[in-house]
């Protein structure tokens, strides 16, 4: 048995065709897009919202579960979301406060909802209110706030923070923020 005859050509054309698939390659290779997934961050509001005052503090109970007013007055509670002002940062996609009236009343929750910056004596934010009627022992109702909301329709949500009026009985449960991530392609 003899040996498999090779041309002296062979090797110059495997060459020749490897160096025109690396020259090529880049024309070839996969799109670069990348993907987004919609994630979100879920918080208690025990864990990030404070009475606005200490007077309002007399009345406000951080509960694992919620912020309560157990107060005979409304009071005022201010939260302050995670963001990622950077450019190309994680923008919030949506913003959203569940309240409630755990404590056994009918009431009223309004929250403003503050998306900006204050740098001395100069306020550059936008601000936007909305309320809810709450029933007592019920589940809830979420306020929520999207980009198309503030002037100038931006893409995202960077700086996210809230002011809630809390009516006798009234709670913040929790408060979460929807943004896109990006996980590659």
């Amino acid at each position: 048995m003899s040996a498999p005859e090779v041309r002296a050509g062979a090797p110059l054309a495997a060459t020749a065709l490897f160096a025109v698939l690396v020259v090529a390659a880049p024309a070839f290779s996969l799109d670069a897009r990348s993907a987004e997934v919609s994630r979100y961050d879920f918080q208690g509001a025990a864990a990030i919202c404070q009475p606005a005052t200490a007077a309002y503090g007399q009345s406000v109970r951080s509960r694992p579960l919620a912020v309560v007013n157990e107060g005979t007055n409304n009071t005022f509670v201010t939260c302050a979301l995670r963001g990622d002002p950077r450019p190309g940062g994680r923008g919030a996609m949506k913003v959203l406060v569940e309240t409630g009236a755990p404590v056994g009343r009918n009431g009223i929750v309004s929250c403003t909802f503050v998306d900006g910056t204050q740098h001395g004596n100069v306020v550059d934010a936008v601000y936007r209110t909305k309320s809810a009627s709450v029933a007592a022992g019920s589940r809830g109702v979420a306020l929520t706030w999207q980009p198309v909301e503030i002037a100038g329709a931006p893409e995202h949500i960077f700086r996210p923070a809230v002011q809630c009026m809390l009516s006798p009985g009234t709670a913040l449960h929790y408060l979460s923020v929807t943004y896109d991530e990006d996980v590659g392609s």
